[in-house]
């Protein structure tokens, strides 16, 4: 958790500037968007007078402090980083025209690429830590705020059931209730899912592959998906199927998108984020991302994952 005095200097900051932009990650997860936003909306209700833009591309089309700021506003500008370990990920190439930036984040730190870094790696979501600053400055946190928060936190904790979950996950969301978040609207808005997406996930899963020492994996390439007419991320909710069985030790997708080859790496016990760093990724021990330039490295990247599982079984 952040301490008291590095909490109170974020707010300090804040008090400071008049022009404030918030920047996730690209493709941004619920963690990245309810943080950004839960963030904006903390700022907008305790202190007066700030212009607050909340840049990058946006979940289910919210435009809520869609509204940039001119190049003059950008270079007098706070930038606030959320849920973003390195520089390269980050949603709004601009950012390094503001004044001064401060980076949040829960990731393990590899890259402090901000004015001043603070990153809480017990904390389960960036969401999380966000919501503590608040409770510790003791912060009006409204509903929509507690909303957004509370997606970042539920959805980065698997429904509070991933291992880094803790006393303060729940101290955090408990909060979040308290000051409003409405528990079975935001459960059935993120987890009640269309026929559309179920079938995606059924095609997806049908493709998995599934090693000896049971790691697992899906590989979706462009024509897998052109058709279907689906976002990134509901391409991503193929991660999630092979979840929760007891054959599957380790498992991650490998997505084609944009011309690169993105990873997406879960386990219930293994340090996925050891093979993460060695192929242009990072994240937490048992969930992680990485990047293969083309499909040919999916041979290297896979033997060194089955080497996690070996070693321990060994």
């Amino acid at each position: 958790m952040l301490t008291r005095k590095e909490a109170k200097f974020i707010a300090k900051k804040i008090n400071e500037y008049k022009n404030i932009v918030i920047v996730k990650h690209q493709l941004p997860d619920w963690d990245a968007q309810g943080s950004a936003i839960g963030l904006a909306h903390l700022i907008n209700d305790n202190w007066k007078n700030k212009n607050i833009f909340v840049a990058g591309d946006r979940l289910h089309d919210e435009q809520q402090f869609a509204k940039p700021l001119n190049q003059q506003a950008l270079s007098e500008a706070l930038i606030i980083t959320v849920d973003t370990a390195v520089a390269s990920r980050l949603d709004f190439n601009e950012w390094k025209q503001g004044k001064e930036s401060i980076k949040i984040d829960h990731h393990i730190a590899v890259e402090d690429y901000a004015t001043y870094n603070f990153v809480d790696v017990n904390a389960i979501a960036a969401a999380q830590v966000v919501t503590m600053w608040a409770v510790i400055m003791k912060l009006k946190i409204s509903p929509i705020a507690a909303e957004n928060l509370y997606k970042g936190i539920s959805t980065d904790s698997g429904r509070f059931l991933f291992q880094a979950t803790n006393a303060e996950t729940m101290e955090a969301a408990k909060q979040l209730l308290l000051a409003g978040a409405d528990l079975t609207k935001i459960n059935n808005y993120l987890y009640v899912t269309n026929l559309k997406q179920r079938q995606w996930n059924n095609f997806a899963f049908s493709k998995m592959q599934l090693t000896k020492n049971g790691v697992a994996y899906i590989i979706i390439e462009e024509k897998d998906y052109k058709d279907w007419n689906i976002s990134y991320y509901d391409i991503k909710a193929a991660l999630g199927t092979m979840a929760g069985l007891d054959e599957i030790k380790i498992w991650f997708t490998v997505i084609e998108w944009e011309k690169e080859y993105k990873v997406s790496m879960r386990s219930r016990e293994y340090d996925v984020n050891s093979v993460a760093v060695k192929y242009n990724g990072g994240g937490h021990k048992v969930a992680s991302g990485a990047k293969l330039t083309n499909l040919d490295q999916l041979k290297g990247f896979l033997r060194e994952t089955e080497k996690l599982v070996k070693n321990i079984k060994g």
